[in-house]
């Protein structure tokens, strides 16, 4: 059961991803819309860098993230490095009202609240809010 999550939460990581990857200037304002959404979540990968997640197989700066879940308050992301497999390192959960930051990688009742540098967090914020 668990290999059929994860491979459901791989796919809809994908989505996110492709869905920010190589979109054009020049269309329409959605896609620029987009374009800088897209943008915000280099605030969200140095927030997660900065954090204290145990990066065992890749050094914080190597570590991206797949967006799974954005629902505006709460988002959902894969954390992952550049590799012929799948190069998953783990899960977080970044609540951006309360400004927490969660390892679900192990478990999702019990998840471990993460330390990190809080100026990206101020940065990601007026990001999304313009």
């Amino acid at each position: 059961m668990n290999k059929a999550l994860y491979s459901a939460l791989l796919l809809l990581a994908f989505f996110g991803y492709a869905a920010c990857a190589n979109q054009p200037v020049e269309e329409s304002f959605t896609a620029r819309s987009n374009l800088e959404e897209c943008s915000c979540y280099r605030y969200l990968t140095e927030l997660v860098r900065s954090s204290n997640f145990p990066f065992k197989y890749v050094t914080k700066e190597k570590t991206d993230l797949l967006i799974d879940n954005d629902t505006g308050d709460s988002v959902m992301a894969q954390l992952f490095f550049d590799t012929d497999g799948t190069g998953t390192i783990g899960w977080v959960q970044y609540n951006v009202t309360q400004r927490q930051l969660l390892n679900i990688s192990g478990d999702v009742e019990e998840p471990e609240e993460l330390t990190f540098d809080t100026s990206f967090a101020t940065e990601y914020e007026t990001c999304i809010n313009r």
